[in-house]
């Protein structure tokens, strides 16, 4: 008798997902000490997260909450929820809460896209769009971005067909930090056809300093438009190791993916840090101005080693390498680790998450050596 139970299984892969690939994330500083042979201190700047951890406030909320650790947390929630409708100006019954913007998008496609819809957005971008609606077997048209790094939104209306159910427009883009206007989104949103659920994808749009930013949930147009607006508190509120993510949705959209939702998924230490970062304005204030010091600084850097990096309007910056791969291997020997772009579709640029001033000038520093070395490899070949 054969003693695996499994043995002769007919279970089959959904066909949808039997050709994918896991979602491709950064590289982690172990991986990249046991790769490289680097002993020194390294300086992650792959994954876009923020440069310091939760706030104090946060810190002391879960501190606290630890002492009912044992318990399950709040179903729904349900005062982070109201928190956050609350400092948005709309209704409870319009805010979904999530593990992350990564567990809203899955709802979203879970409650909303048959195998016979599509999405659409530009090109490269947040990779999930694209991995999300080929889990659910759903098809995917693209458009390319335009010059500066932004969303090109006339290219984009362009995909879309009877099929599209979702369009998604992230602003600012990752991984470029484009960010598109408060007139083009408003002349878009215009022309989206009813059957279409625009996503707008703000996880950067604290760091914005332009003026020309728009705020999407004021802008639709018609005003009774339909529109789902994701945020996190994975980036600057330094909660990226928690997951807790919101969108603000019609209460429709929002009560059918509660239905997809796993039970009690956010947990009680990212709920309370979540509520306490709200409460802080002024430390968010001061974190966003150390991010723009510390973007300009690693700008300027870029073109000083005779690049030409892309305007950004994240904490994030993006540069074309020629070898995006052999780039970011080559810092890791340095102690670097930054995003090489394949995964999103370009091959050739690389995305540098600002951090600190001190990790901006290692990164630069290292940088400098690497270009140095590959231009000589390249003269001598």
């Amino acid at each position: 008798m054969n003693a695996n139970p499994h043995h002769g299984s007919a279970v089959t892969v959904r066909r949808a997902i039997d050709s994918l690939v896991p979602y491709s994330t950064g590289r982690d500083p172990e991986t990249v000490r046991y790769d490289s042979g680097f002993t020194g201190d390294i300086v992650k700047l792959a994954s876009n997260e923020g440069a310091e951890g939760p706030f104090p406030e946060a810190r002391r909320a879960i501190e606290q909450s630890l002492e009912a650790a044992q318990r399950y947390p709040t179903a729904g929630a349900r005062a982070l929820s109201a928190a956050l409708a609350d400092y948005h100006g709309v209704g409870p019954e319009q805010v979904l809460v999530a593990a992350g913007g990564c567990a809203v998008l899955h709802h979203l496609v879970s409650a909303l896209l048959e195998e016979h819809d599509e999405v659409a957005f530009c090109s490269p971008t947040f990779h999930l769009y694209r991995l999300e609606a080929l889990r659910a077997g759903a098809g995917v048209a693209t458009a390319p971005l335009a010059k500066d790094g932004a969303y090109d939104l006339a290219a984009l209306e362009s995909r879309i067909t009877e099929r599209t159910k979702l369009v998604y427009v992230c602003t600012p883009n990752n991984p470029t930090g484009g960010v598109v206007s408060r007139d083009a989104l408003r002349r878009f949103l215009e022309r989206v056809p009813s059957h279409v659920l625009p996503v707008i994808d703000e996880a950067y749009f604290e760091f914005v300093d332009s003026p020309e930013y728009p705020e999407p949930w004021r802008v639709q147009a018609p005003a009774d438009r339909p529109v789902v607006i994701m945020r996190t508190f994975s980036k600057v509120y330094g909660l990226a190791g928690l997951r807790v993510g919101y969108a603000l949705a019609p209460p429709a959209i929002v009560r059918a993916c509660q239905k997809v939702q796993n039970p009690y998924e956010v947990n009680c230490l990212a709920q309370v840090a979540a509520l306490a970062s709200l409460r802080c304005p002024e430390e968010l204030a001061r974190r966003v101005k150390a991010n723009q010091c510390a973007r300009t600084r690693l700008f300027e850097g870029l073109k000083v080693l005779g690049l030409k990096p892309l305007p950004s309007q994240a904490n994030f910056v993006c540069v074309e390498v020629g070898s995006a791969m052999k780039v970011a291997r080559a810092l890791e020997a340095h102690g670097i680790i930054v995003r090489p772009l394949d995964a999103m579709g370009d091959a050739h640029s690389i995305r540098i998450t600002v951090g600190t001033e001190r990790e901006v000038d290692a990164f630069l520093g290292a940088l400098a050596s690497v270009l140095e070395l590959l231009r000589g490899d390249a003269r001598e070949a």
